[in-house]
Order: structure tokens, then C-alpha cells, then sequence
């Protein structure tokens, strides 16, 4: 156990390379340099840790995986190997992968083989302008239950996601976010940004300088003394790339261990330094793009409606913008600085030799993510329509163009529906020789009605938070369309359909509705160029996801708070069930779905 695990075994459980950044993974020998004999970059490394019970400061023992060097270990507390708890792999820039984890085990599996595997690995990007909610988005939907409520037979369930225990190192990115989370509930502080600093729990640099101080400063040493420029590159150890938010589950015996990395929004600015980071993205499995409605150029306009005439202006911005950066720069300001940021995040996605477009020809998931629906919603209740948030005919335009390129790619063969979508598709497809006319006579029947009945505030809050079931009628506008009534299953049932097996690549009923509407809405925050550029490019599959992570519109209490602008609200406890979030989980766990 507290010996050198063979190489094949290693690597048939891991790998070779970090799935984040590329760096040596497990035993793998990274080439020497002919004139200094050094390594050309920077081993993996073993951690294991003896925790003691918690009863005090755990002993730790850090062994690099390459070469025949001895292991650095504590001396105060001693490390004793007989009482090893947990044991983490560190690729060669620090990212934490859990090798075995024995605290986990006792009573009739205490002698069970707990050396972790991977099946699979599956890593997310998450981009987004500053201040969009990606942060809260994340930590509320890692949150959410997979599980159907009053469902009784879930033994039986063989597509069942079931979630398996982190060890304390791994968790802690996201422990601290959970912790920010229910401060907020508690006192309104608001999350820090994501790109405050490398030091923090976000890299692993920040996790191990937290926890296993001493530790860190063995493995630079390792590294000063064995790598190539050694002496600079010890100092950024840790500090490359984020440690991901991670998620390990298990679905009919497959294990994969899901990362999903939180990036700043300041990553896409001309001035950014962490280029590198930027173009780990077209090795990604999904990028979630989170787009804010409150920075969107057309959005002044109709949130004006939702502002209570009795609070002050600048503290409802701020609830929205982050606390403190109204009063520091003017609203307008602010706005259009992330709004570029959010219109150069689309702009470097479909540039050809970009950060993601270079990849083409490998599946790539986009899942456009429309943060704060708590904002539309707030709209929709003064009176506003779906429509009415863009310029005229935008948001329509928007919905028929998912409508009719998912027509398309169903055409093609490129895309399995549920019963209930084919159902749609093939109303929309008409018969074999009808003209492409009428076809989109009838594109543009459905996107009108969709976005009509959605218009009510009730209908769109069921499809963003409640759930529930929706009835959809359709009026015909003319002699190439025919009435048509949708009924829109419940979260519960489209739950029940999403986790049957093989079903991680299909698109239900449910899905395509929320996508047209979020695909229309998408277009009103600015992004029509952007996404219809990428609905062109087969290789990449366009899902929208319309979420509201607080549920009720913020405020801005000072310059560090929020509180919900309607005092009878509160912020929602982080695990409670929300069907835009749940509809966002199944997407990002499509590979861990079997």
C-alpha cells in the first residue's frame, strides 16, 4: 500500500498525463535534458497522509514518481506509514487526483483493495464575463440531486448516477466555495472573484500552501533540484491552472471523475496573462459559457422595470454588477467593459485556430448557459414578453434558428430524439417534398408559439426552477401550419427518460424546448453572430440552459453584501432542486452517463 505502485498499474487507472493540463500523471518518465540530465519538466508525485483521526496535525510522506529519489516525510508530527488515511496523486503542476483513499473503509470492507480508479475523465471549462454568476451557477449545480423525488425501485435503476465521497484534499476547492455559498445565505456576503489570487484555494499551489505547508515546500525542492530551471519553475509550481471543482460518480460501475474548472472572466481580455490556460480549452470534453443578462446592451431598457423606485439605484446595480464596483465606475461603465468581455468570449470560440475552433472534428458540448433568469422572470411579472426583450423580431429569430438547425442535424442523422421531439421535429420537417418555405413557416409557428407561452411568468419559472409539467398549444397562422398542443414533461419524468442507458447523447422533449427559448434569449444578450456561426459547425453540440443560482433578484447592501430585493424572499438553501440547474448537471455528466 505504502510502497511504489507499478507503472502499468498507474497508468491503466490513470493514465499518463493530467486530463486538465497535460503534465506527467502517475509513473510517467518525463524525457532528461542530454546536458544537465535533468527532467525536461516537473514528475508526478505521491502524497499520502496520516491523518490520525483529526485528533491532530496529520503526518504526511511526499515520493516523486520518476527517477530513485528518497520520499521527504514530517518529522513533527512524525509520519507513520502503518496509519496511512489518504493517498493523493499530484501531476507534475499539482492538480490532486484521490490514489486511495482507507479513512473510507472499515468494519467488513476494511481489507478491501481501496486503490481508487478512473474509467473515464471528463473536464469542463466554464467562461464567462466577470461577475456573471459563474461561481454560484457551479456551486448550486454540483449541488443538485439526480435522484427522482417519490421514486421507490431506485436499486433497480441501472442508469442511476450515483456520487462517490471525495477525499478531503480533492473536495476542498469545493468545500470553499460551499462555505462562500452559505455565507451569502447567512449574511449576504457575496463571493470573492475568481481571479483574486493564485495563492488561493482555487490552485493547487493555494491547497496545499492551506493544508500541507511543509509538504509543498518538499516537492519544490524535488523540483529545484531535479528539473530543468528547476529554481524558476519551483516557485510556480501549483500555479498553472486551476484545480477543478470535481465530481466522482459511478453509473452501472463506470467510474469517471468529472472537473469542471471555474475560469475568470478576465481570461478572454487582450491582456490576459493566462493565455496558456486559454488554450487548454480545446482539449476540454464542454465549455459552459455563461452569459449575464444584466450586462447585454439591450438590457437597460427592460430592466428598468424591475428597479424598486424606493431603493437606491446604485445598490440595486451593484446586486447584480457585484457589490462595490458601481460606486467605483460609473453603471454604463462597468456594463460595457464585461459586455466586451462576454462578445470577445464568442468571437475567440468560433475563430478559426482559436482557443476551442482548431479542434474541430472531435465532439465538443457547448452548453450556453443564460445566468440571473431571476432578472427576466422579475420582467416578465411587469408585463414584459419573451420577445419584448430584444429588438424586434431578435429573439424570435434566435429560436427558430436552434429549431431549425436540430432540424437539420435530425435530417442528417447526426441527432437521436425522444418520442416526444422526434414528434415535433417531424411536424416541422413536413412531408419529404414540401418546400423549404413552408418548412420555415412552420420553424418560425413553433419558436412564436414557444415564446409566447413561456411569456407568462408562471410557465417560464416551471421551466427555470419549479419543474413542472407544461401545456403547450399552438395556434396555426396559416395553410402550410397545423395546431399543435406539446406537452412538456415534468423535471421528474425527464429525469426518468435522461438516466435510462444510452441515452447521454439524445435530446428529450424538455431539452429542446428550454434550448429553443434559451437559444432566442441568447440572441437578445447580443450573441446572434456568435452562436449562429457555431450551430454551422457539426462537430460542436449546442445545448441553452436558462438558470437562476438565487432564485430572487439581489441587492446590493453595501459594497461586500447582497440581500434579495423582495424582503419576503430569501436565497435558496444550495441544495435545493432546480430544473435549469438539474437540466445543466445531466449535460455536464453526459460522459458519466451509461
Amino acid at each position: 500500500m505504502n510502497g511504489r505502485t507499478p507503472h502499468d498499474d498507474v497508468a491503466r487507472r490513470f493514465g499518463t498525463h493530467c486530463p486538465v493540463c497535460g503534465s506527467a500523471l502517475g509513473d510517467t518518465e518525463p524525457p532528461l535534458d542530454s546536458e544537465t540530465g535533468r527532467y525536461v519538466h516537473s514528475p508526478s508525485f505521491r502524497l499520502e497522509v496520516d491523518d490520525s483521526g483529526g485528533q491532530r496535525e496529520p503526518g504526511w510522506r511526499v515520493t516523486m514518481l520518476a527517477g530513485n529519489y528518497p520520499p521527504a516525510e514530517s518529522t513533527a508530527p512524525p509520519f507513520n506509514p502503518h496509519s496511512v488515511d489518504y493517498v493523493y496523486l499530484l501531476c507534475g503542476d499539482g492538480h490532486i487526483f484521490p490514489d486511495a483513499t482507507p479513512a473510507f473503509h472499515s468494519g467488513t470492507q476494511r481489507h478491501r483493495d481501496v486503490r481508487q480508479r478512473v474509467d473515464d475523465f471528463n473536464v469542463v471549462a466554464t467562461v464567462g464575463s466577470p461577475a456573471s454568476g459563474k461561481t454560484y451557477l457551479l456551486v448550486r449545480t454540483l449541488n443538485q440531486s439526480l435522484d427522482q423525488r417519490g421514486y421507490w425501485h431506485a436499486e433497480r435503476d441501472p442508469g442511476r448516477i450515483r456520487s462517490r465521497e471525495l477525499a478531503p484534499l480533492e473536495a476542498l476547492p469545493t468545500r470553499t466555495w460551499i462555505d462562500q455559498y452559505n455565507l451569502t445565505r447567512k449574511d449576504g456576503t457575496a463571493i470573492a472573484p475568481t481571479s483574486d489570487t493564485k495563492k488561493s484555494a482555487a490552485y493547487p499551489h493555494g491547497i496545499m500552501q492551506r493544508r500541507f505547508p511543509m509538504a509543498l515546500r518538499a516537492i519544490q525542492e524535488l523540483v529545484r533540484r531535479t528539473v530543468l530551471d528547476g529554481g524558476q519553475l519551483a516557485g510556480k509550481w501549483g500555479e498553472g491552472f486551476r484545480q477543478p471543482l470535481v465530481l466522482r460518480t459511478d453509473s452501472g460501475g463506470h467510474r469517471t471523475w468529472t472537473g469542471i474548472a471555474d475560469l475568470p472572466g478576465e481570461l478572454f481580455t487582450e491582456q490576459s496573462a493566462d493565455r496558456r490556460e486559454a488554450r487548454m480549452l480545446r482539449s476540454f470534453d464542454a465549455l459552459i459559457w455563461v452569459l449575464d443578462p444584466a450586462v447585454a446592451a439591450g438590457a437597460a431598457r427592460w430592466m428598468r422595470k424591475v428597479k424598486d423606485p424606493d431603493i437606491d439605484e446604485s445598490l440595486q446595480l451593484g446586486g447584480n454588477l457585484r457589490p462595490g464596483t458601481v460606486d467605483k465606475a460609473s453603471a454604463d461603465t462597468v456594463r460595457v467593459n464585461r459586455e466586451a468581455i462576454q462578445n470577445g468570449i464568442g468571437r475567440r470560440i468560433t475563430v478559426i485556430d482559436g482557443p476551442i475552433a482548431d479542434a474541430e472534428g472531435r465532439p465538443l458540448q457547448i452548453l450556453v448557459t443564460i445566468s440571473k433568469c431571476d432578472l427576466i422572470h422579475a420582467a416578465l411579472k411587469k408585463g414584459c414578453t419573451l420577445e419584448s426583450l430584444g429588438s424586434a423580431g431578435e429573439v424570435l429569430n434566435g429560436a427558430a434558428t436552434f429549431l431549425g438547425f436540430t432540424l437539420n442535424q435530425w435530417s442528417a442523422g447526426r441527432l437521436r430524439p425522444d418520442e416526444g421531439a422526434a414528434r415535433l421535429l417531424g411536424y416541422l420537417q413536413g412531408a419529404r417534398h414540401a418546400p423549404e418555405s413552408g418548412r420555415r413557416r412552420r420553424i418560425e409557428q413553433v419558436a412564436h408559439g414557444l415564446l409566447g407561452h413561456y411569456s407568462a411568468e408562471k410557465e417560464f419559472w416551471a421551466l427555470v426552477h419549479d419543474g413542472g409539467e407544461s401545456q403547450v398549444t399552438i395556434p396555426a397562422a396559416s395553410m402550410a401550419e397545423h395546431p399543435q398542443s406539446l406537452r412538456v414533461p415534468s423535471l421528474d419524468e425527464h429525469l426518468d427518460s435522461a438516466r435510462r442507458p444510452g441515452t447521454g447523447d439524445q435530446i428529450l422533449l424538455r431539452d429542446l424546448v428550454m434550448s429553443a427559448v434559451g437559444c432566442g434569449l441568447s440572441f437578445a444578450l447580443g450573441q446572434g453572430a456568435a452562436l449562429n456561426s457555431m450551430h454551422q459547425e457539426p462537430w460542436l453540440v449546442m445545448r441553452y440552459f436558462l438558470c437562476s443560482p438565487l432564485t430572487t433578484v439581489p441587492v446590493a447592501r453595501n459594497d461586500e453584501q447582497l440581500e434579495p430585493l423582495d424582503p419576503d424572499q430569501s436565497f435558496p438553501p444550495i441544495g435545493e432542486r432546480a430544473a435549469g440547474l438539474t437540466h445543466l448537471l445531466l449535460a455536464v455528466l453526459r460522459r458519466a452517463r451509461r
